[in-house]
This record gives C-alpha cells, sequence and structure tokens, in this order.
C-alpha cells in the first residue's frame, strides 16, 4: 500500500457548488428581481473549514465524494488552488454533485437556500481513510451519519481529537457526541434538538455527554460556551456584513487553529469570532476568508 502523507486537520462532510445572488428583494412565481451581485463559489461546512485553515497555514484533506459532472470538478480544484488534500476525495462516475441557490438579502445579509441534493452514494470508509484519520491532529465533522461515527472512533482510538460542526440535527447525535472532544453547534440544531431550550442548557446537556467543550452559536449574537464547569457568553465583532454565508464554517476553521495552538478557549473563540466576521465581509462563504495577518490586524484594532 502507498505511504499515506499526514494532514494536520482531515475533515469528512458535505462538499457543494453555492450559487449566490444578491438581491433587494425575495422573488416570488410571476415576478422579477434583478441581482446587484453573483458568484458561484464551492461550499459546505467542512469544506470551507479546511479551505479556512489552510489559509491559517494548516495543512488539510478533505475525505468525501463528488459527481464526474462540472460541479464536482468545480469543487475538487478549488480545493487543489487552496491547498487542501484531494486524495480521500472519490469522484464517482454518472453521479451529480451538490448544488445550493442561495439568495442574499441586500441590507442585512442574511440567506435564504434552495439545494439540488447530490446522487453519489454515501461515503465508505476504507483502511487508506482510516490512516489518514489516525496520522491526523484533528478530526472534523459536520454530520452524525454512519461514517462520521466510524471515522469518529477511529480517531479516538488513535488518540486523535474530534471536532463536529453541528450545523443540522439527526436522530444519531447522542451516538456520535460520545466520541466528541468539542462540540459547536447552531442555534438551529440546538432548537431542533431540544425546542425552548436556551443556549445556556444545550451546552450543559452537550457537556454531560462528555465533550471538552461545548459551543451554540448565535450569528451575530455571538456564542455561548461550556468548559471546565463554566458557561460564558461570548460577543460578536461588530462588521458591516455583506454575506453570512460560510460565518460558521471559518468559526469553526479559525477555533481548530486556536486548538492547535494550545491557546485558552478564550483567545481561541475570540480567534474564531474575528475569522468568522472577517469572512462576512465578503460575498460567498469563502471570498473572505483571511490569513493569519490579516486576523491578526483586525484583532488589533479591537483591542
Amino acid at each position: 500500500m502507498p505511504q499515506c502523507n499526514p494532514s494536520t486537520v482531515v475533515g469528512i462532510g458535505m462538499s457543494t457548488v453555492d450559487y449566490l445572488f444578491i438581491v433587494p428583494d425575495l422573488p416570488a412565481f410571476g415576478k422579477s428581481v434583478r441581482a446587484t451581485e453573483y458568484l458561484r463559489q464551492p461550499g459546505g461546512p467542512v469544506s470551507t473549514a479546511l479551505v479556512t485553515l489552510a489559509r491559517l497555514g494548516i495543512s488539510t484533506s478533505f475525505v468525501g465524494k463528488v459527481g464526474d459532472d462540472p460541479d464536482g470538478q468545480f469543487i475538487k480544484e478549488e480545493f487543489e488552488t487552496e491547498g487542501v488534500d484531494t486524495s480521500q476525495l472519490e469522484v464517482e462516475l454518472g453521479r451529480l454533485s451538490r448544488t445550493t441557490l442561495v439568495l442574499i438579502d441586500q441590507e442585512t445579509g442574511e440567506r435564504c437556500f434552495t439545494t439540488r441534493l447530490p446522487t453519489c452514494s454515501s461515503v465508505d470508509l476504507n483502511d487508506s481513510n482510516r490512516e489518514k484519520i489516525s496520522l491526523a491532529k484533528i478530526l472534523h465533522l459536520d454530520d452524525a451519519d454512519q461514517a462520521s461515527i466510524q471515522a469518529a472512533k477511529w480517531a479516538k482510538s488513535a488518540g486523535v481529537r474530534v471536532v463536529f460542526d453541528g450545523t443540522w440535527y439527526k436522530d444519531p447525535l447522542p451516538e456520535l457526541l460520545r466520541f466528541v472532544d468539542v462540540a459547536i453547534v447552531s442555534d438551529i440544531l440546538a432548537q431542533k434538538w431540544m425546542p425552548g431550550v436556551s443556549p445556556e442548557i444545550v451546552v450543559q446537556r452537550l457537556y454531560d455527554f462528555g465533550v471538552q467543550m461545548a459551543i451554540v452559536t448565535l450569528g451575530d449574537q455571538g456564542c455561548v460556551a461550556r468548559w471546565n464547569q463554566s458557561t460564558l457568553a461570548f460577543s460578536a465583532f461588530p462588521v458591516d456584513v455583506v454575506d453570512t454565508t460560510g460565518a460558521g464554517d471559518a468559526f469553526h476553521g479559525g477555533f481548530i487553529y486556536g486548538l492547535l495552538q494550545d491557546w485558552i478557549p478564550e483567545r481561541t473563540i475570540q480567534f474564531a469570532s474575528a475569522v468568522a466576521a472577517i469572512n462576512c465581509c465578503s460575498l460567498g462563504g469563502r471570498s473572505g476568508l483571511p490569513t493569519l495577518e490579516t486576523v491578526e490586524g483586525f484583532l488589533g484594532d479591537f483591542a
């Protein structure tokens, strides 16, 4: 078997191509609305977090599948342009990749989505994937599917930390959480999982599963985090928002960067929040992803 080149962070998750339009109003059937800006760009929670880390100077690798259509080719090429290892990315013949129409409110930067689901088969992990994971420092996941649960088990047995991006809720979530070190979930997942419950209770519940750090992200309201028996709220940085696409993904990338530096949680969250805020100032989930120098300059302005 060929020798596996290690990556610091290995990610397994969704990849998509986003078709982004900034619009003054939402269109409706029988109505025409002109976009003020347009962009075609790959996206996906783990995918964009890996690109975030690559721009910050961290070696990354993506495990997943795309179709052999133009969108799949675009996803793969953009990963490679950003320096993300695609040796574990499988291109399936005769299959379609995931695509998403993203309409962005011109005034607020908030979004709505229409998705064409992929026709690729589910990820079926193999020995090469296991070796890649075991050589990493962090495994990053964005789903509670069987492949992610298996990967998390392998990571834990190899002493690799597991970070979970909980964007949406799935019933196997409790099974996955038993192998997660850091759980950063959206308020959308939290409300689906535990309707009407406060973020403070959600992070406590996550903490009860054994995660070392639990966070609920709240968009422009910041986040609530729990670690070492303490629960704290953190504010988001105020910026002129163009598009919030990829803000959570960028936060995850920035947070993982802080973990790799062994920073204290407060500094890690501040850094991740800065990465997310900077990314909101450009159209698309990846256009504004910063370099380390840019983040340090941004934080210096708020010092």
